[in-house]
């Protein structure tokens, strides 16, 4: 396969570059992050979906680009990537592919032979981040949204809890209302010199009432790299996935965070040219009840 490093995971990304006359969306760097607070919790989305052009940025600089609505993509969609060394390249997104709740799964076949396979998850402002690999190769690379996706089912927020009983007998809790809190948080050093590396603390919380499964992505983009091994705590396991071109991310999971537990998860970033950076933290769960009070968070970071 003379074209298979588009699926460095990041030409897969380059794919997406004009598949309409509309130009590309531009979208302003979230604020730096601070200290995590009490957040008030927004309604939670149950059902993202493709709000029309979708585009993402793949770790190897190529760009992918199609049109899609809803949360399912329809069959043989076109794609396009561009930005990579094998110039603009045309595919086809499997039909049946699309979002399933907040998580991303699909499929795109690439005109020079290689299968694209991209997952990925949603985070609270809409932006996913992901994974891609070449089903026909050993090629893989690490994406971003540049588009935020739509929430097309909100759940409705839980019924208030029922007055006191009268006399003395006191009320018993609503088990409805009952659920897991999680939130996440990112901290570190916002500038960092070319070669040099920082040491970031990624912090998570539950102030809820239950336990539930959770799972983090911590995401390296621009001139800020990963670099060393991860330190958890609060049971949390986690992994480093290399990419292609040099990049990496960090994955963590515990199979049960506990009502009213913390946890840091202390990662190495290093700033590989002069320019910016970004870290960026995404929490989810499995339990379909877990509430979230801080569901993705980025820090900007400035190489000099």
């Amino acid at each position: 396969m003379s074209h298979a490093t588009i699926v460095n995971r990041s030409q897969l990304l380059s794919a997406a570059t004009a598949l309409t006359a509309v130009g590309f969306f531009t979208v302003a760097p979230p604020a730096q992050a601070g200290p995590m607070s009490p957040l008030p919790l927004a309604p939670p989305c149950s059902q993202y979906g493709f709000g029309g052009i979708f585009e993402l940025k793949q770790s190897n600089g190529d760009t992918v680009r199609f049109n899609a609505t809803g949360p399912v993509v329809s069959a043989s969609t076109p794609a396009l990537a561009t930005g990579g060394s094998n110039g603009t390249l045309k595919g086809l997104v499997g039909g049946g592919g699309g979002i399933r709740g907040d998580r991303l799964d699909f499929e795109i076949s690439w005109d020079h032979q290689s299968q694209g396979h991209y997952t990925g998850l949603v985070g609270g402002d809409g932006f996913a981040h992901g994974d891609t690999y070449d089903e026909l190769s050993t090629n893989s690379a690490r994406w971003d949204s540049t588009v935020p996706l739509v929430c097309t089912i909100t759940t409705a927020p839980p019924t208030p809890a029922s007055a006191p009983a009268p006399a003395q007998q006191p009320a018993l809790p609503d088990a409805q209302t009952a659920a897991a809190r999680l939130g996440v948080a990112v901290n570190g050093p916002t500038t960092l010199p070319a070669g040099q590396s920082g040491t970031y603390t990624v912090s998570v919380s539950n102030p809820g009432d239950l336990s539930a499964p959770v799972e983090l992505f911590i995401s390296f983009n621009g001139n800020l790299r990963q670099t060393g091994q991860p330190a958890p705590s609060g049971g949390f396991d986690c992994t480093v996935n290399n990419y292609a071109g040099g990049t990496s991310s960090v994955h963590c999971t515990v199979g049960q965070f506990g009502s009213k537990a913390t946890a840091n998860i202390t990662v190495q970033g290093q700033g590989s040219a002069p320019g910016p950076g970004q870290l960026v933290v995404n929490i989810n769960s499995s339990d379909p009840a877990a509430q979230f009070v801080q569901k993705s968070q980025q820090l900007n970071v400035s190489i000099t």
